[in-house]
């Protein structure tokens, strides 16, 4: 070792630091955050969902408890809706079809009723249909005409 590497390095600490582009940098921070949530304030997400959106997953909730062996529930369907005239086709009995939903087109909304074209597989085979709906509190559901 050489006595150049034993001499300590002096730092010149006279200088004083200043706090300016950390306060400028939070402020952008804030201004940023700010901004968003006036952006989700101004247009909330649920309003970017489509009446064709709401539909579809009234039509796909609906096939999905046709599906299943429980009851159907009382919020997917209009009132006095009759199993008889099911847009399916298809009564729901101890053993339930294999159904899937695939696709909706042509949306067709009239104020608070509308109709689409519902695509639906039922036991492997794809049926097209039209079915009815009705906007309730909670979205739309599907009604039997």
């Amino acid at each position: 070792m050489s006595d150049d590497d034993d001499k300590p390095i002096r730092i010149d600490q006279g200088e004083t630091r200043s706090m300016l582009p950390f306060l400028v940098a939070a402020g952008i921070i804030a201004l940023v955050v700010l901004g968003i949530v006036v952006a989700g304030i101004i247009s909330p997400a649920e309003k970017n969902v489509t009446d064709s959106d709401r539909l579809a997953v009234a039509a796909r909730n609906f096939t999905a408890a046709r599906a299943a062996a429980d009851p159907l529930d009382t919020r997917i369907v209009c009132a006095g809706f009759d199993d008889k005239r099911s847009p399916l086709g298809t009564e729901h009995g101890d053993d339930p079809p294999e159904l899937e939903f695939t696709g909706l087109d042509d949306p067709q909304v009239d104020g608070d009723r509308a109709t689409a074209a519902v695509k639906v597989k039922i036991d492997g085979k794809e049926t097209t249909s039209t079915w009815n709906f009705t906007r309730s509190d909670s979205g739309w559901v599907v009604c039997d005409s």
